[in-house]
């Protein structure tokens, strides 16, 4: 009832702060997250970092825990919204995309944007998932224009695990460079698709993917060329 009292009776400078407050601890929790693993950062460093006082978090959140699942969120949803910008043939964008991709987890570490690992909360899991649904049925509407999707699903959900994988070792080892990672990652990309193709025959590609697959077959025969 205090909260409820103390929000009825708040102006609009009032949100205003509440808002300012809420977007400077979740930039802060953002920082601290993407440098450090959830158990080694506080919230008085957080909340120091946003010069807050440490029950904020608690008001505006709930808790830490949530925090670090709206800064989860929010780091999402900046990358869904970048890839929703590119235009362009498909090959380019999946091109950039990948590019956006890894300016991401080089800028915020794996924890922030890859796949939890098995025994994560559920909270937590569920909203990978979800996120990664997004992007699977994003990647089928591009990729399908008719035809059951089941097969294709399976193959670019298993695409998106490749890529966690390679980015995660290359992170690690970042040789070779970051163009063969990115051509490595298309090229897996495309053969999933010709294979989930040659598995189902029923499937018809988008004139965008076919388009593609022919873009990315020419260059990389004339790259072989070049170094024949």
């Amino acid at each position: 009832m205090a909260k409820v009292e103390r929000d009825s009776k708040s102006g609009p400078g009032d949100n205003r702060r509440g808002r300012q407050s809420r977007a400077a601890l979740l930039d802060a929790g953002r920082t601290a997250f993407s440098a450090k693993r959830y158990e080694e950062v506080s919230i008085a460093e957080i909340a120091s970092a946003a010069g807050a006082a440490a029950g904020s978090i608690g008001y505006h959140f709930g808790g830490k825990y949530e925090l670090y699942l709206a800064v989860h969120e929010a780091v999402f949803e900046d990358f869904w919204g970048r890839l929703q910008e590119l235009r362009g043939a498909a090959l380019e964008r999946m091109t950039q995309g990948f590019g956006i991709y890894l300016d991401f987890v080089q800028q915020h570490g794996t924890g922030l944007l890859m796949t939890p690992r098995a025994g994560a909360d559920e909270r937590l899991l569920a909203q990978h998932e979800r996120h990664r649904d997004r992007l699977v049925e994003a990647l089928l509407t591009e990729i399908v224009s008719a035809g059951d999707n089941a097969t294709v699903r399976i193959a670019m959900d298993g695409w998106l695990a490749f890529i966690e994988g390679a980015t995660a070792r290359w992170l690690a080892e970042p040789d070779p460079d970051r163009d063969t990672l990115r051509s490595l990652v298309l090229a897996a990309g495309f053969a999933t698709v010709q294979t989930a193709l040659a598995l189902d025959p029923s499937i018809t590609l988008t004139s965008r993917t076919i388009a593609a697959l022919l873009n990315l077959d020419g260059s990389q025969r004339t790259e072989r060329e070049e170094t024949s």
